[in-house]
């Protein structure tokens, strides 16, 4: 038996691995190879170092997460109501929304203003008539309808894009 009687007892060829195992002495570690090794280390160390022209992925995609997730339910607190609305409209139909009793009607609003602005006016040319040489002038206006309730207090304003054409008579002598 074995000298110490908590080992179990090895096969043949486990005694002889075992002896050539015992007696092998370790070489003393290459200092090449130790100076790769830090070098290495140490290059690692400088690529995963905080570099301020580089992301750092750990803070940007946490981030971003964040923001689209406010950017979301910022859209469906602000615009929620009206998408409903919209489905509702869509799946109901335009006859079956109606509005609410108490809300602003059509007879309740009352023309406060009208206005026309001058967008833009280019000259198209002179053309020949009958009449003798005349300029074309095409005008851009912007018209502005303001309308108001009172009883409710509501606003509306309407701008409407609107284009003429112009003949205008040149003196000739």
């Amino acid at each position: 038996m074995s000298e110490n009687t908590n080992e179990p007892e090895l096969p043949e060829s486990d005694k002889e691995l075992e002896s050539l195992l015992q007696n092998l002495k370790p070489d003393a570690m290459d200092v090449r190879f130790l100076d790769t090794l830090h070098r290495d280390y140490q290059l690692t160390a400088a690529e995963t170092s905080y570099d301020p022209t580089r992301p750092q992925w750990r803070r940007v995609i946490p981030l971003t997460i964040a923001c689209v997730v406010a950017m979301a339910a910022y859209a469906s607190f602000r615009f929620g109501p009206e998408l409903r609305k919209a489905t509702e409209v869509a799946e109901n139909g335009m006859k079956e929304v109606a509005l609410p009793v108490d809300g602003p009607s059509a007879d309740n609003f009352v023309p406060v203003s009208a206005q026309g602005y001058l967008v833009n006016a280019a000259s198209g040319g002179v053309i020949e008539t009958e009449q003798g040489p005349r300029e074309r002038l095409t005008v851009e206006y912007e018209d502005a309808y303001h309308w108001h309730d009172p009883n409710t207090g509501t606003n509306i304003r309407f701008f409407q894009p609107r284009n003429e054409e112009i003949i205008v008579p040149l003196q000739t002598d």
